[in-house]
């Protein structure tokens, strides 16, 4: 079942402004954008280019990312816009490698604290 759209980043000015202003974390799988967005919720948004690969690759990335965020997401600090760019690294990787280095990348931007995060 899709996310709310609500915490959905979708708009074009959105995307700007966290591409423009916003900070910017890599790891091996992915690279990560966020800004403060003085909302009471995070909105997030999953990306891949055409560097990733055809349709079928670029899909798959973004359902690892998606899937991969949604075992974390309830220890993500509100109030942020979050954009994660698939690197063409994902493809063959497994979703518990995903997972790892996007939990890491969070942790390391400070979305995430250690202590709300279960023993994974």
């Amino acid at each position: 079942m899709r996310d709310n759209s609500e915490y959905t980043l979708r708009n074009q000015k959105d995307f700007v402004k966290v591409y423009n202003k916003g900070k910017s974390r890599g790891s091996r799988y992915t690279v990560i954008l966020y800004r403060k967005n003085n909302l009471g919720f995070s909105r997030t948004a999953f990306v891949s280019s055409k560097k990733v690969g055809n349709s079928v690759k670029r899909n798959r990335a973004r359902r690892l990312m998606r899937e991969s965020y949604r075992s974390f997401r309830e220890s993500v600090n509100t109030g942020y816009d979050i954009i994660f760019v698939a690197r063409n690294t994902i493809n063959g990787a497994k979703e518990q490698d995903v997972q790892k280095t996007m939990l890491k990348a969070v942790k390391a931007c400070g979305l995430v604290s250690d202590s709300h995060v279960k023993n994974k």
